[in-house]
């Protein structure tokens, strides 16, 4: 656009400032420089995503990642079947994983209270016999389209121990009653639970099972597949962990000790970091610093002292801060809601089950 070079970037923002959050979301699609303007310089951003830790039943936001001791508590050792699917916003989504097959959800506000019970997915009662102990959350993600401003549960195509199959894509939007089934493409998409299931920007993304390991990828708004799936990185080893994660609002592939991001545009993977540790999931890239872990240790932050264009390296000696505790899982809590839990201890259920005790780590 020749017009908009002619006003610096901070005209630029004070003009999308001026509407409406749904229009500034819209205005990402102009261009680059207007979508790296509403990324970074506008309300939507200002909030910055804090981790969440998971476990047992408990979640901790993390409010200030350069204090000395990010997260200092001891988890009481009890059994909890209870996993967030994700966080939008300051919503929280809980798959509580015995109730039936794909378990039963609920979306919650921890910062108010407030809980909706989301429809069981339509084949639930086909496995209705099945009453053993499975991860259902894994198949879920949980997203919010920046556009659109809709909030979707996606449920991916794949298989328990060949004993419940899932063949189909099912979608809710948040606030219907019913899920939509879409099937998947002629080269299949039933997705390697493993390896994880995430939402950037928009786009759902998981690995597909099988001889020609991809990343399949599906939109949220269209509600269709890319034409063409995504390549890993680089070969896969059976023997080795590897998983799906977002990176500053890009896909990543982590695949110890590398991290690589696929770059907009290019659609072409990049290496990012290299890590000689390891590493929480889903998440673990918060702003400018990175947490890593250690069993029976916790959760480690650190920060270079400068970024390169490509790629730096952690290793072993260059943890600066520690969190004592339990290791669990990390997401991203928006500071706007979940930061904003007040001292007392707020409680989210799910058919009387606790689900979640929602508490300000610095509180704790």
């Amino acid at each position: 656009m020749a017009t908009e070079q002619s006003f610096s970037t901070d005209v630029l923002v004070e003009i999308l400032q001026k509407l409406r959050p749904s229009s500034r979301r819209r205005a990402r699609l102009v261009c680059r420089r207007w979508r790296d303007a509403v990324n970074e310089r506008t309300a939507e951003m200002e909030s910055r995503p804090m981790p969440l830790i998971w476990d047992a039943g408990v979640a901790y936001v993390i409010r200030d990642l350069s204090s000395e001791s990010l997260w200092r508590t001891k988890l009481p050792a009890v059994s909890h079947r209870s996993y967030p699917v994700g966080t939008c916003n300051g919503l929280l989504c809980i798959c509580y994983n015995e109730a039936r097959a794909g378990g039963a959800l609920t979306v919650a506000n921890p910062a108010t209270g407030d809980t909706m019970r989301l429809p069981p997915l339509p084949c639930a009662g086909v496995f209705a016999g099945r009453r053993g102990y499975e991860r259902w959350d894994a198949a879920y993600s949980f997203a919010y389209h920046p556009t659109t401003g809709r909030y979707k549960v996606v449920h991916v195509p794949c298989s328990y121990d060949r004993l419940c199959d899932f063949g189909t894509v099912q979608v809710l939007t948040l606030g219907e009653t019913a899920w939509r089934e879409l099937p998947p493409p002629a080269i299949g998409a039933r997705c390697d639970l493993a390896a994880g299931v995430v939402s950037v920007d928009g786009v759902t993304h998981w690995v597909m099972v099988g001889g020609d390991t991809r990343v399949v990828s599906f939109d949220l708004d269209a509600e269709c597949f890319a034409s063409a799936a995504t390549p890993l990185p680089r070969l896969l080893d059976k023997h080795r962990n590897y998983h799906l994660t977002e990176v500053h609002g890009r896909l990543g592939f982590v695949i110890l000790p590398d991290v690589w991001v696929l770059e907009r545009g290019t659609q072409q993977w990049s290496l990012r970091y290299k890590l000689h540790v390891g590493i929480p999931r889903p998440h673990f890239v918060f702003g400018d610093c990175v947490l890593t872990r250690r069993d029976g240790l916790g959760f480690f932050g650190h920060r270079p002292k400068s970024t390169p264009p490509s790629s730096w390296k952690i290793e072993r000696a260059t943890q600066t801060q520690a969190i004592e505790g339990h290791c669990g899982k990390l997401y991203p809590a928006p500071r706007r809601r979940v930061a904003h839990v007040p001292q007392a201890t707020s409680h989210v259920d799910v058919q009387k089950e606790p689900v979640a005790v929602i508490k300000d780590a610095s509180g704790a």
